[in-house]
């Protein structure tokens, strides 16, 4: 099929097709148009050790086949590694290949213009242009090395006779970081030669640091026009299809002006490119491929070389591959031929079960393909063929005979009411014993789901793991069990469980016997429907003594119109009494900063709470936070052996006090001392001179043997009844 101009422009307006011009041989870059195979390829071969030398017809260097390189040494290496200590960069040949070897070159002051590489290539065409490359590395290391000189190459063809025929010149190449393979080349056209001289010359000062270099993959390809491939007019290279399908694909390769006399062959591979061969009479830019027989892959491409050129391969330029993947026919699918299935499984085509994925027919040739989607129907016959990801069939096709049944037993939904143990509306719980309820059947399997699309589908990944141990929560809705059974069904059943709150037994952990009450009763609450207690009684009330002090229990049964909920308190029945305070630490002083700590004495017997206030208590003997003045400690009994008491002060004491006869803070003293009798309190000047010494309910007016003493601040020391003494300072103005 040929391209209209229309089509042309549509779909190539952005393309940039190259014109040959044969009166210009040399170009400083790479063919920008279509390459053919290399006519030589020169990539140093392969090897775990070092390779052969080149010969001294190739290069003037000295070859070295261990240790590290001289100046003017070079070797075939597969690794840069102890060539040149650290000053190079550790590389490997330009593909990455691990034993691919290379060119390393210690560079030197050598004769003629500094070439390091020179050879004579062959079998060339005339009238055709050619693409030369190869890939350099500057291998100095500028973190240890010097940057001062660069390799600065010259690649040189030349006919027989020493005519250059064109010439490239890469310019400095700069040292890298890593070290950094970079392809250089240009293209040229011959003439009427078929011969030429390949010459790299090193144009860098040479035998100085920095102006070593690494070759690798020399190249001589074919370059010609811009080819583009196209099948069916759309820009596209590649087909998948099946084997013995009925194709017709028009493979299109679109040359660009160039060639004077351009000639077309198109080609053929079957093993990845490694070999080619010419279709017999497929001259033209179109090729008509439709043999589908034999499963593989094939590459097709076309060859473009300008006159009685194209019946030379190292004068041709070629497309880039198509590709063409023939799949191999698919097997015949395996499966029962007659399949049950229940109407619980709303069962539909994707329900059968084969051997690999299918499309299904409704006849065992031609027909119709039925979607995955279509219900089966009883008593159908549905045939499938295996296909592969790519649509291909297999020519044989599976009859499956579809039988649907109903399920036999019969289910029964559970809903019941279970004690939430500790009221925390959470409860683990078997909820395998509700199989019995469910249906009576010994061989049926039972499996536990949260929801039901995964009890439907079986979904592993929302299956109850452990439904013996299952934590219910009070917002559970309902739990599903799918349960699998003999007659081909499955049926799924809800359970659905209510927590209901377990009766709570009002008894502390520990109960008083107040000394010389003798007895206490214990009362488990009214309105159970049993009690049992440790004792063997099994009355509301148990009354204890106190000579049975110790550890005791009672278990209390409610029970509902369909279950029943029981509770056990453990409990310790001790001897307690009113407390007997033996001491009250206080820290004062401050103005809101004091504290009371309480001190019992060994004889107090029971489980008690402080309080300062007699309204609210607490379980700590400390309160702090306290502003100075007067406090009524009380401590209870919590068994209700009775409440000891005591009243403390908190002293503080004036920060000034003036002295000028209006009524207001004319005298100092320090507030509730009258609670300690013997509680002195001595007053001194700034030098340390007793001026007055004051009684627990003494006061000082500022003067010292009738005389008033001046404005200042002045020291005191307090003793109080328990020997302890505060030193504070305070103001006197007048």
């Amino acid at each position: 099929m040929s391209l209209n101009s229309n089509t042309l422009h549509r779909k190539y307006q952005l393309l940039l097709f190259i014109s040959f011009s044969y009166s210009i041989h040399t170009y400083a870059q790479l063919c920008e148009g279509s390459l053919g195979d290399p006519v030589i390829e020169i990539d140093f071969g392969s090897g775990s050790d070092r390779g052969g030398a080149l010969g001294s017809n190739i290069t003037a260097f000295t070859y070295s086949n261990s240790g590290e390189l001289d100046e003017g040494e070079y070797t075939i290496a597969n690794t840069t590694s102890g060539l040149k200590s650290n000053a190079w960069h550790v590389t490997s040949d330009h593909t990455g290949d691990s034993n691919g070897y290379m060119m390393v070159i210690n560079s030197a002051v050598l004769a003629s213009e500094g070439v390091f590489y020179t050879k004579s290539v062959t079998g060339l065409c005339s009238n055709t242009t050619y693409e030369f490359s190869a890939y350099l590395m500057n291998l100095m290391n500028p973190s240890v090395g010097t940057d001062e000189y660069h390799p600065d190459v010259t690649f040189r063809i030349s006919d027989s006779a020493g005519n250059v025929l064109g010439s490239y010149n890469t310019g400095d190449i700069s040292q890298t970081s890593s070290g950094i393979w970079q392809q250089y080349g240009f293209f040229f056209t011959l003439d009427n030669d078929e011969e030429v001289i390949i010459t790299m010359l090193n144009s860098a000062p040479s035998a100085h640091p920095g102006n070593d270099i690494a070759l690798d993959d020399i190249a001589f390809r074919p370059c010609g026009p811009t080819i583009i491939n196209f099948i069916n007019d759309d820009l596209n290279s590649a087909v998948t299809i099946c084997e013995d399908e009925l194709v017709s694909y028009t493979f299109q390769s679109h040359v660009s002006s160039g060639y004077l006399n351009p000639q077309y062959q198109w080609q053929y591979s079957d093993d990845l490119g490694q070999t080619w061969v010419d279709l017999t009479g497929q001259t033209t830019t179109n090729y008509l491929f439709t043999d589908t027989s034999t499963p593989g892959t094939y590459l097709y491409r076309l060859a473009v070389a300008n006159g009685t050129n194209i019946d030379s391969a190292a004068c041709r330029i070629t497309s880039e591959d198509f590709i063409v993947v023939v799949l191999a026919t698919p097997e015949a699918l395996t499966g029962a031929s007659e399949q049950v299935f229940c109407t619980t499984q709303q069962p539909t085509i994707s329900t059968i079960e084969v051997s690999a994925t299918a499309i299904w027919y409704n006849e065992a040739t031609d027909g119709t393909i039925i979607p995955n989607t279509t219900a089966l129907i009883d008593g159908i016959t549905y045939y499938g063929a295996q296909a592969t990801v790519n649509g291909c069939e297999s020519d044989i096709r599976l009859p499956v005979l579809v039988s649907i049944v109903s399920p036999t037993l019969v289910i029964t939904n559970v809903e019941a009411s279970i004690c939430d143990t500790d009221n925390d509306y959470e409860e683990n719980i078997d909820i395998t014993i509700y199989e019995g309820i469910i249906v009576d059947c010994e061989d049926c399997v039972f499996s536990y789901f949260e929801n039901l699309f995964d009890a439907d589908n079986y979904d592993e990944a929302g299956k109850i793991l452990d439904p013996e141990n299952y934590n219910w929560y009070q917002d559970t809705v309902i739990v599903y069990a799918r349960i699998d059974s003999p007659d081909q069904c499955y049926q799924i059943a809800e359970i659905i469980l209510y927590l209901e709150d377990t009766p709570m037994i009002g008894i502390d952990d520990f109960v008083g016997i107040c000394a010389g009450y003798n007895t206490i009763s214990i009362d488990a609450g009214y309105g159970f429907n049993s009690y049992l207690w440790s004792t063997g009684e099994t009355t509301q009330i148990i009354t204890i003594s106190e000579e049975n002090l110790g550890l005791y229990s009672v278990t209390i049964t409610e029970e509902h119109i369909d279950y029943t909920c029981s509770s056990t308190k453990e409990f310790e029945v001790i001897l307690s009494n009113t407390a007997v305070i033996s001491q009250i630490d206080i820290r004062d002083w401050s103005e809101n900063d004091n504290s009371i700590t309480i001190q019992l004495s060994a004889v107090s017997l029971g489980d008690y709470e402080y309080s300062i206030d007699n309204v609210n208590y607490q379980n700590s003997t400390k309160f702090t936070n306290l502003s100075a003045g007067e406090y009524t400690v009380y401590v209870r009994d919590k068994n209700g052996c009775g409440i000891a008491e005591e009243i403390i002060y908190l002293l503080n004491y004036p920060k000034y006090f003036t002295p000028n006869g209006d009524g207001n803070h004319d005298t100092w003293f320090i507030e509730n001392t009258y609670s300690e009798p013997s509680l002195t309190i001595k007053i001194f000047d700034r030098y340390g001179k007793i001026l007055k010494i004051l009684d627990y309910n003494a006061y000082w007016d500022g003067t010292y043997k009738g005389n008033m003493l001046p404005n200042s601040d002045y020291w005191f020391v307090v003793t109080r009844e328990n020997g302890q003494r505060y030193t504070g300072h305070f103001s006197l103005k007048r």
